[in-house]
């Protein structure tokens, strides 16, 4: 199985890009960029990771 098609890896390149594109686009200092570069993609990363979990036990079928 090719690596661009795992879920995990693909949610690290969504996050790691939307988190890039709205630092640079709303931050200007290095700190600030940091900071918020490191609480948006934090927050869609383990976000995703909580939000499959809590659906689990809830199957579509």
């Amino acid at each position: 199985m090719s690596v661009l098609r795992q879920h995990i890896v693909l949610m690290f390149l969504y996050a790691l890009s939307t988190a890039l594109f709205f630092t640079l686009l709303w931050k200007q200092g290095r700190s600030e960029r940091i900071r918020f570069f490191l609480f948006v993609f934090l927050s869609l990363f383990f976000g995703g990771i909580a939000l499959g979990w809590a659906m689990y036990p809830f199957p579509l079928r």
